[in-house]
């Protein structure tokens, strides 16, 4: 992937091909802020809640389109946040950390899907004695 592409670029051979989902949907956004500040605010009210030292809360987005572009969107997003873009694993991420809260890009790319998905066809052939 070269420098500076991002998602939303077009590439005449293959926008067509391979369009992707308008990434930032402003309801979506209000809605998820929404609903992080009553979780908050929940917690805060219910001091009786377990939660301990290891309990984190985890916003996670999976970037839609194929590899080209779920890879140029978790580098877009990097660049937003002020990070960079890494492997981890088979997959590609980008992150920010608020203490025990965090905010992460996921791309995984399509054979580890196609590949999960064939593993889980066998989920209900297989059962345990």
């Amino acid at each position: 992937m070269t420098a500076g592409h991002h998602c939303g670029d077009t590439d005449p051979d293959s926008a067509e091909e391979h369009p992707v989902a308008p990434v930032t949907d402003p309801e979506a956004h209000r809605a998820l802020a929404e609903d992080l500040r009553a979780l908050a605010d929940f917690l805060q009210h219910r001091p009786d809640l377990p939660v301990s030292a290891h309990t984190r809360v985890e916003v996670v987005y999976f970037p839609n389109g194929d590899d080209r572009h779920r890879n140029g969107e978790v580098a877009r997003v990097a660049g937003l946040l002020g990070t960079e873009a890494h492997t981890e694993g088979e997959h590609t991420v980008c992150g920010r950390d608020f203490g025990r809260a965090a905010y992460w890009v996921v791309a995984i790319p399509e054979d580890v899907m196609a590949r999960h998905r064939a593993l889980m066809s066998y989920a209900d052939t297989i059962q345990p004695d």
